[in-house]
């Protein structure tokens, strides 16, 4: 087997993982049309003519999927899955959608705090008379001068 066959193995069992793990999250969609476009989009990266069929589409098409199991396990589905996908083959996923998978998952990072900062976080949370620190605000003066300089006005 040749290194370009052992990786798209390797793409294709990850992308095999990505599915099937997003099954149990599209059925738990509260709404029938965002369940119907989800399958779209699966099938969409499961035909090799919509993802492509070398390395550079196989990693693409994993990407969306990646993607999408990501917004499926939060609960919100954003661009690009909002809308049905275009014919042909995909378009190269934009980098700036990586930003997605630098979100930590709230209850896993939640629970990396150690136990006693997280008490510390609760009660300030709690307590009703705690204002947040407002010396951060800008004068009148210095916002409109910002706002200026940054070409708002």
């Amino acid at each position: 087997m040749s290194n370009e066959e052992e990786a798209w193995e390797k793409l294709d069992s990850e992308f095999d993982h990505y599915v099937v793990d997003m099954k149990s999250y599209v059925l738990k969609l509260p709404h029938k049309s965002e369940r119907y476009r989800c399958a779209v989009w699966i099938k969409k990266l499961c035909e090799p003519s919509g993802a492509g069929t070398g390395i550079v589409g196989r990693k693409n098409r994993n990407l969306y999927a990646k993607l999408l199991l990501h917004m499926l396990k939060r609960g919100v589905l954003e661009g690009p899955f909002t809308q049905k996908p275009e014919s042909g083959i995909l378009k190269t996923l934009p980098s700036y959608m990586s930003i997605y998978f630098d979100e930590p998952s709230s209850k896993r990072a939640w629970s990396n705090i150690p136990e006693d900062l997280r008490d510390w976080v609760m009660e300030e949370l709690g307590q009703s008379d705690h204002k947040p620190d407002e010396s951060w605000k800008l004068s009148f003066k210095e916002e409109s001068f910002i706002s200026k300089r940054l070409g708002f006005f």
